[in-house]
């Protein structure tokens, strides 16, 4: 949220991090390496806000640890795709590796904790309830802010430039260095 009273706080319309899809026009082919600095610039945005908003004691929304959960999650599984390309020592193609992550990464769509009714079921709540039942859906918001993140890198991932995708070429048969 705009704060008027900090001069250091961003004014409303600059970018709160949570345009994570793209770097450019929606459907247009980014390379690898413009979505892994683009992951990592919003993360540290969003670490960076988050800091400077405790520094001055300010209360925290729910949007901003949602997408600073979000951008540091996201950041950190391209990061790992980047480290798997760099000391990768098998003739393995960015795309097999990107590949590899999908399918890592996949299973998070269809992750789905169901959180307890214990409100629904306590009427009057205690301390120890009311631990727990905040504990329950701030694990239920994780999830969902793990499902929203691996949509993103699915996205992120099927709009990588296509040479980041291909297979290698095939080695030449026996027959072909002959000719």
């Amino acid at each position: 949220m705009w704060d008027p009273q900090h001069p250091d706080t961003p004014t409303p319309g600059t970018n709160t991090g949570t345009d994570t899809t793209h770097s450019g026009a929606p459907g247009e082919a980014l390379s690898l390496e413009a979505v892994i600095e683009r992951a990592r610039t919003l993360r540290q945005h969003n670490a960076d806000d988050i800091g400077r908003r405790l520094g001055r004691g300010e209360r925290l929304t729910a949007e901003q640890l949602y997408n600073t959960l979000r951008t540091q999650t996201l950041a950190t599984w391209w990061l790992l795709v980047d480290r798997h390309i760099q000391h990768a020592c098998d003739d393995r193609t960015t795309g097999q590796i990107v590949a590899r992550y999908v399918s890592w990464v996949s299973p998070y769509l269809e992750e789905d904790t169901v959180a307890p009714d214990v409100a629904l079921s306590v009427h009057i709540l205690g301390p120890d309830i009311e631990h727990k039942l905040a504990l329950a859906h701030f694990d239920r918001a994780l999830t969902l802010i793990r499902r929203d993140t691996a949509r993103t890198f699915m996205a992120q991932a099927k709009n990588l430039v296509p040479a980041c995708t291909e297979q290698t070429p095939a080695r030449p048969t026996e027959q072909e260095t002959t000719a």
